[in-house]
């Protein structure tokens, strides 16, 4: 008796004496524990990808409509989403998007305490949050809406670098091309930057010029792709309408479309009066790109219709380090790069948008590194002028308007 009772005692105090292990190799060690983390991390190890995708402000407007068609989509194993603004409440998305009957399944993160196991061992980062907002009867500067939505991405871009540095990331916050720049040289700081991982998403851009090429033509947009090269934004994407150009199609009508597809955010918000852009449709063709991402990773190599991506070879994308181009997505990340061929009226709008894009890049670049930044050379002679603002009662005031407002 005596002695089970004293097998049972000692079994007690050897529980408290000896700490249980934290980690899967059952290190007793903080310092091996270290170790063995960091090597996992730098060393070329056997890595069993889970399928899973983590969506970076999954409670707005636009991340919550990619997070509902990729739930849907069955080689997404786990759907991450993250948001650390309280009143996107992403937890009651998750919620009602884990109410729909596939087998991926939902996690749900709210707060930057939470970054870490949002981003744990995952392969695809979407980051689509931040601000959308078109003031109404105006053209909102991309340098405003970068501004605004900088440190959601650079913190994103800090904390895939240390927990996920293996995992492609996919820019949709707004302005891309200045998002792009500022991830791409967080990573390259931190030493794990892969030109083949880093993509800035320009899927709503070439989904729109399909679709008005085809509504045009009469043709099924489903056959048919849409490049759209340079950058993504309103100065500085050249829709390539001569690559799918069938029997005589007038330049006016070209022209008329590639408008029509670089100012469709501010007619959009125009036409919705509500401050908003196109977000079900930026959801949607942020939501496939994705899927082709995933279905390049784990499937087979998979072709994008346009991205915002470091070229390999500048000299055979129209001299540019830095340009959105078609590319196709394999195991490794990008595979292959595919440059149209422009005619001679996209050719010019290339080279009068570049400039637009130098200086975006640059504007990224300066505020990942700490460089002080200057506005291009070229800017003061810009092709591309916003519009002038409307007389409207939302947006412009004059003396007395203000005066009668105070009394």
């Amino acid at each position: 008796m005596f002695r089970s009772l004293y097998k049972r005692i000692l079994s007690v105090s050897t529980s408290f004496a000896v700490p249980r292990a934290r980690y899967q190799n059952f290190v007793m060690s903080e310092a091996l524990t270290q170790i063995e983390r960091e090597c996992e991390r730098f060393c070329p190890v056997p890595r069993f990808p889970p399928r899973k995708v983590t969506v970076i402000g999954a409670g707005s407007a636009v991340g919550r409509i990619a997070s509902l068609f990729l739930k849907q989509q069955n080689i997404i194993r786990t759907l991450a989403l993250y948001d650390d603004v309280p009143q996107r409440k992403v937890l009651g998305v998750a919620n009602d998007i884990a109410h729909i009957d596939t087998s991926t399944a939902v996690e749900a993160y709210q707060g930057k305490m939470f970054l870490r196991p949002a981003l744990d061992n995952t392969d695809v980062v979407l980051i689509c949050g931040g601000c959308y907002v078109t003031p109404p009867c105006c053209n909102t500067l991309g340098r405003e809406l970068f501004f605004n939505n900088m440190q959601l991405v650079r913190t994103t871009a800090l904390a895939v670098a240390q927990f996920c540095p293996h995992a492609i990331v996919a820019i949709q916050t707004p302005p891309v091309d200045c998002n792009f720049a500022l991830v791409e040289h967080t990573l390259k700081a931190a030493h794990v930057y892969d030109k083949r991982r880093v993509l800035g998403v320009n899927s709503i851009n070439t989904m729109r010029a399909n679709q008005l090429f085809s509504a045009i033509t009469g043709s099924d947009p489903g056959t048919s792709t849409m490049p759209v090269v340079c950058g993504t934004g309103r100065c500085t994407r050249v829709p390539v309408f001569s690559a799918v150009k069938a029997g005589n199609f007038p330049q006016s009508q070209v022209d008329c479309l590639t408008r029509l597809v670089r100012e469709a955010d501010d007619i959009i918000c125009k036409v919705k009066n509500n401050n908003e852009q196109g977000h079900l449709s930026i959801g949607f063709s942020t939501a496939r790109f994705v899927l082709n991402i995933m279905k390049g990773l784990f499937e087979k190599p998979t072709f994008i219709d346009s991205a915002l991506v470091e070229q390999e070879d500048p000299e055979k994308c129209y001299n540019m380090q830095y340009c959105a181009t078609p590319v196709t997505v394999g195991k490794g990340g990008i595979v292959e790069y595919a440059v149209p061929i422009l005619n001679e009226s996209e050719t010019k709008l290339l080279e009068e948008s570049k400039c637009d894009l130098e200086d975006m890049l640059n504007l990224g670049r300066c505020y990942a590194v700490g460089d002080e930044y200057y506005l291009h050379p070229c800017k003061c002679f810009s092709y591309c002028v916003p519009p002038e603002c409307e007389k409207c009662i939302d947006c412009s005031y004059d003396s007395s308007t203000l005066d009668r407002k105070k009394n």
